[in-house]
């Protein structure tokens, strides 16, 4: 069953998303925005549900009509979803697929009296997507409602922007992240060291849980401490880096960005909250000059942009710690 009470903190935001809903003032077009994995599109289907809902209940869905079962089962007609398609470097959303989205809500509502569209990804869309889409906005079809997911709100089309109400969902706290991994049966010393490190995605919380994300992160302070200390050999590196050529792409990201971080904490955590309190006392033995930090975290964005290439991930992975490794010397 799709309900508010499965959506994460936001109460301020489902209390204003069901208000609408309940006195009829949901509007044509509005946009969720807010990180990756905070639950904006779990928001976005709920909403969905509840307006395609036939016994709609102070803004929530009934979840026991025929609508609300489609829902669930997603399978209803006059909900439709358009997603950003992966590639090989990127996500995009094309021209082709809002063409498509056009020819849907061109057409009559089959099981409901509206239609509702979510657009997830909607800041990958390439320009001709996004002209394309604001002219549906501009003339919108009888009875549909958009809803357009983003994580960055700033790069859509400011003609979009202007066009759409907009939803900022706010990053979860520490405690709502701790609770929901420990709802989902997570113990409390693991619950508590993800929730920390999550950055207020209970997604991201979630894809750590999977991957060992508290021990990527210890790798990576690992790592800095050795090359703080001069320790850490050529022999260490080619060795690491043969271990993270078996890794996909996407943990070696999570590692690089664990790294940017430990390195913000080591300059910034007196004079702003920092990203890893519990490893603090740990930080403040890294002596490193500030001077040298600010290099080494513009050496992480450089690195983090070539993972959008089709670099082998071995030598991407050796040629940034040989890089950190000697800037340090």
């Amino acid at each position: 069953m799709i309900t508010w009470k499965n959506l994460i903190g936001h109460a301020a935001t489902i209390d204003y998303l069901k208000k609408t809903i309940a006195e009829k003032t949901f509007p044509h077009a509005v946009i969720f925005s807010g990180i990756e994995g905070i639950g904006k599109r779990l928001a976005a289907e709920i909403c969905a549900a509840a307006l395609l809902c036939e016994n709609t209940i102070d803004g929530s869905p009934c979840g026991e009509c025929e609508n609300c079962h489609l829902i669930a089962a997603g399978s209803h007609p006059d909900f439709y979803v358009v997603e950003a398609e992966a590639t090989k470097t990127t996500r995009s959303i094309k021209i082709a697929q809002i063409r498509e989205l056009q020819t849907e809500v061109s057409r009559r509502p089959l099981n409901s009296e509206r239609r509702v569209v979510i657009l997830d990804g909607a800041e990958f869309m390439n320009n001709a997507a996004a002209n394309c889409l604001l002219k549906t906005i501009e003339e919108p079809p009888s009875q549909t409602i958009f809803i357009l997911l983003t994580a960055n709100y700033s790069s859509l089309l400011m003609t979009i922007r202007s066009r759409c109400m907009a939803v900022k969902f706010d990053k979860l706290t520490i405690e709502q992240i701790r609770d929901g991994l420990i709802d989902r049966g997570v113990e409390m010393s693991e619950a508590e060291r993800i929730s920390i490190i999550a950055d207020g995605s209970f997604g991201k919380a979630l894809k750590l849980q999977d991957s060992d994300g508290a021990k990527l992160r210890e790798m990576a302070l690992d790592m800095l401490e050795k090359i703080s200390r001069a320790e850490l050999s050529n022999e260490d590196i080619f060795k690491q880096g043969e271990e993270i050529s078996a890794w996909p792409k996407d943990k070696f990201t999570d590692f690089l960005t664990d790294i940017q971080k430990l390195l913000r904490d080591i300059c910034f955590a007196e004079v702003s909250k920092p990203y890893n309190p519990d490893l603090l006392p740990r930080l403040t033995k890294i002596k490193i000059p500030e001077r040298k930090i600010f290099a080494m975290i513009k050496i992480g964005a450089e690195f983090h942009k070539r993972l959008n290439s089709n670099a082998n991930l071995r030598l991407l992975a050796e040629a940034y710690l040989l890089k950190l490794k000697n800037f340090l010397r």
